[in-house]
Parts: C-alpha cells; sequence; structure tokens
C-alpha cells in the first residue's frame, strides 16, 4: 500500500493559477479522470486523502469525484453541512497515515493535495510517491509545488519515459 500524490505542475513552478484553478486544467488535452496518466495512477487506489481547501469546493460538484473510494480529510475544522456521512475527517497528518495503512482494503491512497496536505505527508516520512506532470505552460503566478522559504526535500528519481501529446512529461520520485 502506498500513499502516493500526482499534480500537473507548470514549467515555472505552480500546481493553480492565482484563481485556484489547476494548473492541469489550463493546458488544452485535458480532460478530468481521463487523460495525463491518470487512469492508471488511480487504478490501484481505494482511497483519496486530501485537505480541506481540497475538498470543500468539490461538495458542489455536479457529481461526486470519488465514487467507490474511501475520502479522509485532514482538517481541524468540522466538514460543513453537505458532506456525505462516509467521508473521514482526521486532524494529525500521522494519526490519517496510519488510518490508511491499517485499512483492510489494502489498496493505495490518493494524496489528492494540496500542496500543504503533501508536505505535511512528506514531514512525517509518509508521502511514498510523488509524480509530477510537467506541463508546457508558464502562469507567471499562483499557487506554488512548494511554498516560498519552505525547506529543501531531496528526490529520488524513480522515472521519466512517458509524454503527453500537448508537451507533457511525467517524472516520478
Amino acid at each position: 500500500m502506498l500513499i502516493k500524490s500526482r499534480m500537473g505542475v507548470s514549467v515555472d513552478g505552480f500546481v493553480a493559477n492565482a484563481d485556484g484553478v489547476p494548473a492541469i486544467a489550463l493546458v488544452d488535452g485535458f480532460v478530468p479522470g481521463e487523460s495525463h496518466g491518470f487512469p492508471e495512477f488511480i487504478a490501484g487506489c481505494d482511497a483519496v486523502v486530501m485537505g480541506r481547501n481540497t475538498f470543500v469546493p468539490a461538495l458542489g460538484a455536479p457529481d461526486w469525484p470519488w465514487p467507490g473510494l474511501e475520502v479522509y480529510v485532514l482538517t481541524t475544522q468540522p466538514l460543513p453541512g453537505g458532506t456525505p456521512a462516509d467521508v473521514i475527517a482526521v486532524p494529525d497528518p500521522g494519526a490519517l497515515a496510519e488510518a490508511l495503512r491499517s485499512r483492510a482494503g489494502g489498496g493505495d491512497a490518493h494524496l489528492v493535495g494540496g500542496p500543504e496536505t503533501m508536505r505535511a505527508f512528506n514531514r512525517i516520512g509518509a508521502l511514498d510517491r510523488l509524480e509530477i506532470v510537467l506541463l508546457p505552460v508558464l502562469l507567471g503566478t499562483g499557487v506554488p509545488l512548494s511554498p516560498a522559504g519552505a525547506p529543501a526535500l531531496p528526490l529520488r528519481l524513480l522515472g521519466a519515459d512517458r509524454t503527453f501529446p500537448d508537451g507533457s512529461v511525467e517524472l516520478r520520485y
């Protein structure tokens, strides 16, 4: 079982524009859930994990983004009304990582994000895999993959052997 994350990142290091739109949604040819290697990435996952800032906007989506998956939210605040009853809120990344690893299903957990949640898991040694889809776009501003002042985080490249028709490149760490 792996706790893994996959993010689209602009060449200049942003995961979302200044309005919060994910960088990957800004490239031509992006189809949510269907393109840029997502089907292969999510195939082994039976759970998703995210912070509150990623979870709350999904409540207003026309369709629930995670059908058939266990949903965990890293938050110290109560979840808003309209949250499905089976969504699990956990206030501590260590406790959440432990809950994920002790699940009966044994599938991987997709750490949906955002960058702060990803770094919280990495700080405690619980981020097993980070996949980056390097996007052929310069945003100039937005939400950075790594916040200003964050400590260096050494990574080990596992693979960089896949490109997509729009010129995006998949990097696996």
